[in-house]
């Protein structure tokens, strides 16, 4: 009878070709995953700015103007009303843009890589209607104010 030896363990090249394959599939998963990852933050100042809109429309029907916005906890004098200003991700500008009834709110992102990137909400009937992004909504366009990549905005803010 022949003495034959059983392989034990994996040849260099069969883990060379696994590492390989491994490496290909990280290079197409951390892009996609760095993309989902920021559009999560963007989803942060949709969520800051869609909070505002119906306190900021209250507010500017009541009094025929827009008020300045103040962080939650700072006192509120005449002509400013408190809101969430600062997230994580994001910062909203304090200033309302605009004369009543055409306004415009725009929220900076902070981190990630969109930092740096606005996101526009504007309206042009006293906040009844807002549109944001890159969207139009009853003629008011936001495309102008807003500067972040398409790709990372939600659908309601895409064109």
């Amino acid at each position: 009878m022949k003495n034959r030896t059983v392989q034990q363990g994996f040849t260099l090249i069969e883990l060379m070709i696994v590492v390989a394959i491994i490496g290909i599939l990280a290079s197409v998963a951390i892009p996609a995953y760095q993309d989902y990852i920021t559009r999560a933050q963007v989803a942060e100042a949709v969520g800051l700015g869609a909070g505002l809109k119906s306190q900021l429309s209250e507010y500017g029907n009541d009094r025929n103007e827009w008020p300045v916005l103040v962080e939650l906890g700072a006192p509120a004098t005449s002509g400013q009303m408190n809101a969430s200003i600062i997230g994580k991700y994001s910062t909203v500008d304090p200033t309302v843009a605009g004369t009543f009834p055409n306004g415009t709110v725009s929220i900076t992102m902070t981190t990630g890589k969109a930092t740096g990137g606005v996101l526009g909400f504007v309206t042009i009937d006293g906040g009844k209607t807002w549109a944001c992004g890159e969207a139009s909504l009853n003629g008011a366009d936001a495309a102008p104010v807003s500067s972040i990549d398409t790709k990372y905005l939600p659908n309601a803010c895409k064109p």
